[in-house]
């Protein structure tokens, strides 16, 4: 796999970096870096760490080329990009403190790893109790479920970083593992990589079983919480795997509501280019004075509920007709 870092990939336009992949036959992991200078949302270096990380999996190496002391390359440096897909830059920088501004690519394996870091990006937000309650419960769920369903070696990269320009917090996870289709087709029908991701965002749908509103461990929440948190703070948020991208559309005015489907919200569908074989998610969350985060999760409860309902109420009738 090579992959040409582009000088600027967010949410809103990560075609950029999902077009810069290409596979070229080979096991190894080539990172180019002869952009020079580069600013790019954590979601990136999270999948590149994971790119690299299966290309090693699977007997392949990783190299980088074209590597430049520049102010873009000690930001990988302080991210810890280089530690993450374990290769040595040209760069050595100063360690900075990042309590308050970010947290660098770190491998999540287990559950205390994980409660670590949610404990470490909360106060990234510098929200009240209240919104950090929330948050920490979404994030929590999102990358727990990434773990569970992305297969041996069960590993996802995470990463978080506050955009000095409006104090949105940049989150990050993705892993190398079997993918959202293959997760979910394991109990529910998906017929492609698109449908599968549709899937997944269902509320009460798991890729742990087949029942509607999941488990005691895995309630099928975690996708559709984030989106709706996405949603009514007016920012982005893109899901990858296989072969599709779904990139949830930001709503600049006007009214917004938590929709229980992807196919009744403002989405955009990409082709991803080179086939992702795992997981990856972004998602930019804000803090803004006019969300009530009581408000945000009845109304999330409310849908969440009447989803369960109405699909439950489906299959019985499916049943016996």
């Amino acid at each position: 796999m090579y992959l040409k870092l582009p000088n600027r990939a967010y949410l809103a336009d990560i075609e950029r970096f999902l077009r810069a992949r290409e596979d070229d036959g080979r096991k190894d992991f080539t990172f180019d870096l002869s952009q020079g200078f580069f600013s790019v949302h954590p979601l990136v270096l999270c999948m590149t760490a994971s790119m690299a990380a299966r290309a090693r999996l699977n007997g392949g190496s990783v190299s980088i080329i074209n590597d430049q002391n520049t102010a873009s390359l000690r930001y990988l440096e302080r991210m810890k990009l280089f530690d993450a897909i374990g290769v040595e830059s040209v760069n050595s920088v100063r360690e900075h403190e990042p309590a308050g501004r970010f947290i660098s690519v770190t491998k999540i394996s287990n559950g205390e790893e994980l409660s670590e870091f949610i404990t470490d990006v909360i106060p990234l937000l510098h929200a009240g109790p209240e919104e950090s309650m929330t948050i920490r419960y979404v994030l929590a769920e999102l990358v727990r479920n990434t773990l569970e369903h992305s297969g041996p070696p069960h590993e996802a990269y995470v990463a978080a970083q506050v955009v000095k320009s409006d104090g949105r917090l940049a989150v990050a996870v993705a892993d190398h593992g079997i993918g959202i289709r293959n997760s979910i087709t394991r109990f529910h029908p998906a017929v492609d990589d698109r449908a599968a991701i549709v899937k997944a965002f269902e509320p009460g749908i798991s890729g742990a079983t087949s029942k509607f509103g999941g488990n005691e461990n895995n309630g099928g929440a975690g996708l559709f919480f984030m989106k709706a948190m996405a949603t009514m703070a007016r920012c982005h948020m893109v899901a990858v795997s296989g072969e599709s991208a779904m990139k949830l559309r930001r709503t600049e005015v006007g009214d917004v509501a938590v929709q229980p489907s992807l196919d009744t919200d403002k989405v955009l569908w990409r082709d991803t280019g080179e086939y992702y074989p795992g997981t990856a998610i972004g998602i930019d969350i804000q803090v803004r004075p006019e969300i009530k985060f009581n408000d945000l999760l009845s109304e999330i409860r409310n849908v969440y509920g009447v989803r369960i309902k109405e699909q439950k109420k489906a299959k019985r009738k499916a049943r016996f007709s």
